[in-house]
């Protein structure tokens, strides 16, 4: 068996990522910072710059001449600058065809069915994973931890019962009630069903839903409309949204009965429209219902949310990521009885509707430090807040959230070699200091017209790019996914790349797997088979399908590596090994694969 050498494409061979130039270009910070906001220990000990180079390019770098690098193709004005930036600082060429099927890299802002159909897995890189509305619609995700929190509940209720039987504590019982089970404590048939759960449980107790996310219903079904129709009264204040909408269009705050009658005959007749009925794809957008979080945290006097971002660098296998992003603010005061929706929602688009934003833009957003440097100033020993609570106790539970809602869709994403995404999520803080996801949105704004932002945003791009890259390259050549030679300042959430090497019958120190050998000439269709060699005590051993490759151990559950003597390296990253295509073509090495990630 030979040992994997995939031939990666030739425009993998060209610069190295994060290179001094291009992050100079966009004010980046080197690959030798170490003053960069790495996670506790994962990141302690990074390679100098140059081994970059030497991992990535195995043949003699060979800049491409003059207007004949790789094409890459860029929809919309959302990012242009920094993408366009990063990628001539590689020798590539933009393409204003949008029909073009021969691209690098492509990154557009609404998908497009012909970009997925036309796409070259493993020799292409294309922004946005094609069903990435199961986080970013408000609908999609509703439903996503809905069912996340059934099945976990329905699999700690079976882990209970199992402990019972055997007379055992569970483990991670803390006499209060709160309860946490270990992989050996779930029933094999739920961890096939919803393998993911227990890597929550292994990194400490699985949220609940109502512990994050406020109180939603969806208008588009009958039972849940009618039932909050029924609760609904005037004490409490509820937002109305629609599923997949951004910047603060078509929301409005439902706070009357006269509203929500007004909404109730709207929803109904909308629903009893034979027209709707007959042309589905013409009815008004579904909208769901959020309880309002009425006693936000106040920056100032003024109400806030914190965006961050969950990067997907790499879909096959899964390498997430979280990202740092800033802090947005109201311009007026917040005023919980004011119909203006401007003191509401915090976002740049509906802020710029001010006549005063010109004058105060940069009083709108503030950066993560300056949220930091005010929460301890202002509420540390008032509240009793550790020291710096914005990048320790907030900064895990956004991550805690994040990683549970990707795990919430992992199993059920569209996963190619190639995808990639960035999802910006929107975090609360309400007075008592309780952090509350609001929304996950794709394609995120990438704008810089603060200078906030310009400290942010083309690092956050460059980062994710150089990571799509790294990790593309790298699970063509069948190397090992940790450390991240381009990972700065993004904190790895998850990684799959154990659970997919598994699936293909792999293991660490062994070849990357191979396609079966064609069948042999006794095997083929009316050829006469020799007889089956006999087993012991003469019977006859059942006979072997040639060409059938042996089917591989089931993952465990979460992506755990059970009964493998090798341990995770300090520190969480816990490097592991990829996939190979294989020989011939990407594609045609990963035909056998399965099309799910990690």
């Amino acid at each position: 068996m030979r040992r994997c050498r995939a031939q990666a494409p030739v425009w993998a061979h060209e610069r190295p990522m994060g290179s001094r130039r291009e992050e100079g270009l966009l004010h980046q910070p080197s690959l030798l910072d170490q003053d960069a906001a790495l996670p506790d220990t994962e990141d302690a000990a990074q390679p100098p710059a140059a081994l970059l180079e030497g991992l990535l390019l195995e043949e003699p770098k060979q800049p491409p001449g003059a207007g004949q690098g790789p094409l890459f193709y860029i929809g919309g004005t959302n990012g242009a600058a920094i993408i366009s930036s990063y990628c001539k600082n590689k020798g590539w060429r933009r393409t204003q065809d949008s029909r073009c099927k021969d691209y690098k890299l492509k990154w557009c802002e609404v998908k497009c069915r012909d970009s997925y159909c036309s796409f070259r897995e493993g020799e292409q890189l294309l922004f946005q994973l094609p069903n990435n509305r199961l986080l970013t619609t408000k609908i999609g995700l509703l439903c996503a931890l809905r069912e996340y929190s059934r099945v976990e509940s329905k699999v700690n209720t079976q882990a209970r019962e199992t402990q019972g039987r055997r007379g055992l504590e569970p483990e991670g019982c803390t006499g209060q009630g709160t309860q946490t089970w270990t992989l050996t404590t779930l029933p094999a048939a739920l961890s096939q069903h919803w393998g993911h759960l227990p890597e929550q449980n292994k990194r400490g107790r699985t949220l609940k839903m109502e512990e994050f996310f406020p109180e939603t219903y969806r208008l588009d079904n009958r039972d849940e409309r009618e039932a909050f129709f029924t609760l609904f009264d005037e004490t409490q204040m509820w937002i109305c949204k629609p599923t997949a909408s951004n910047q603060g269009k078509g929301i409005f705050l439902l706070r009357s009965q006269e509203e929500v009658a007004a909404l109730q005959a709207k929803t109904q007749s909308t629903e009893d429209d034979p027209s709707y009925r007959r042309m589905p794809f013409r009815a008004p957008q579904a909208r769901v219902v959020q309880r309002y979080i009425q006693n936000p945290l106040l920056l100032e006097g003024k109400k806030f949310d914190v965006r961050s971002y969950l990067v997907i660098a790499c879909a096959t296998p899964y390498m997430v990521f979280f990202a740092h992003g800033y802090a947005r603010l109201t311009l007026n005061l917040y005023d919980p009885h004011s119909c203006d929706l401007s003191g509401h929602l915090t976002n740049q688009f509906m802020q710029k509707k001010s006549p005063l934003y010109v004058l105060l833009k940069e009083d709108t957003v503030w950066s993560m430090d300056h949220l930091n440097r005010y929460i301890n100033d202002n509420f540390r020993k008032v509240k009793g807040l550790p020291r710096d609570w914005v990048f320790t106790t907030f900064t895990k539970r956004m991550q805690q959230i994040m990683a549970q809602c990707f795990l919430a869709v992992k199993s059920k994403l569209e996963c190619k070699l190639g995808y990639f995404d960035l999802i910006g999520c929107d975090f609360l803080i309400d007075e008592n200091f309780k952090v509350w996801l609001l929304e996950m949105n794709s394609n995120p704004a990438l704008h810089t017209n603060c200078q906030v932002l310009k400290e942010v945003i083309p690092g956050l791009v460059v980062e994710t790019l150089d990571l799509a890259l790294e990790t593309f390259q790298k699970s063509l050549r069948c190397q090992k996914m940790l450390p991240l030679l381009s990972q700065r300042r993004l904190v790895l959430l998850h990684s799959g790349e154990a659970d997919l090497w598994r699936r293909l019958g792999g293991s660490r120190s062994s070849p990357c797997p191979q396609p079966p050998p064609p069948p042999r000439a006794a095997d083929r269709p009316g050829a006469r088979r020799p007889a089956p060699p006999r087993g012991p005590g003469g019977a006859h051993g059942r006979p072997s399908s040639p060409g059938r490759r042996p089917r591989p151990p089931d993952p465990g559950p979460g992506g755990a590596r059970s009964g493998e003597p090798e341990r995770p390296r300090a520190g969480g990253r816990n490097p592991a090994p990829e996939p190979s295509p294989g020989t011939g073509t990407a594609g045609e090495a990963r035909k056998g694969a399965s099309p799910r990630g990690s």
